[in-house]
């Protein structure tokens, strides 16, 4: 089973072979430090990166022409960011980093390697309600709220973000998924002060807002 933006790749000629691998997520900083000669270093943070896909497929066609066409119209598809469905069950935003070359077996069959990072995620979850149960794993869940606003106020606090001058039936959205403040559909962020875009934290998570809040988000996994 190995599908790219719901399309399975059989549709492409292709077969993803069992030596696929998926390696930890990349430890791009550490930082700590320890006195001189001490017994205990103080941890300050990491900082994670990505998982490195490694993704061996198999095409085949009636000739090395046929197989070699469709290989490069799986390339076109798997081009930039992209959903990949892997056969561990697990859905993984990735983006390819490295086309592999043409190994030929034969007249019809041609194998190549595509190299991919991303991160491991679970499927899309629709939770309405202030107060938020996130199963993910990674430290810090992106997600999207929003709320009608009930009544008027000079400052409205939805998560992180604190709009200003809203009137009753607002639609406010604070996209922590894409980057983006709307209200009621349109670019909003003038009309809005944060520091940061609002995350989910492992287990419970309690969302500050007056009225009730729609969350959206994609559980993501180590």
């Amino acid at each position: 089973m190995f599908y790219i933006n719901g399309v399975s790749v059989e549709e492409y000629g292709g077969s993803l072979k069992s030596e696929y691998t998926v390696t930890g997520m990349e430890i791009t900083e550490n930082s700590y430090s320890i006195g001189r000669n001490r017994s205990n270093p103080l941890y300050h943070g990491t900082v994670l990166g990505l998982k490195t896909l490694t993704l061996p497929v198999d095409f085949a066609g009636k000739d090395r022409q046929e197989a070699s066409a469709r290989k490069s119209k799986f390339d076109a598809a798997i081009y930039g960011k992209n959903e990949l469905v892997l056969p561990d069950g697990f859905t993984y935003t990735a983006i390819c980093s490295e086309y592999g070359e043409e190994i030929c077996h034969g007249e019809q069959l041609l194998e190549t390697i595509y190299t991919c990072v991303g991160i491991r995620h679970g499927k899309k979850e629709i939770v309405t309600g202030n107060t938020i149960y996130c199963t993910s794993t990674l430290p810090k869940t992106d997600c999207r709220l929003t709320v009608t606003v009930t009544n008027g106020e000079s400052s409205y606090q939805l998560g992180s973000v604190t709009f200003l001058d809203v009137t009753a039936g607002d639609v406010l959205c604070v996209d922590g998924i894409t980057g983006r403040i709307l209200v009621n559909g349109a670019p909003g962020a003038a009309r809005a002060q944060w520091l940061e875009f609002p995350y989910l934290v492992p287990g419970k998570n309690m969302i500050t807002c007056a009225d009730t809040v729609t969350a959206e988000f994609y559980p993501a996994y180590f």
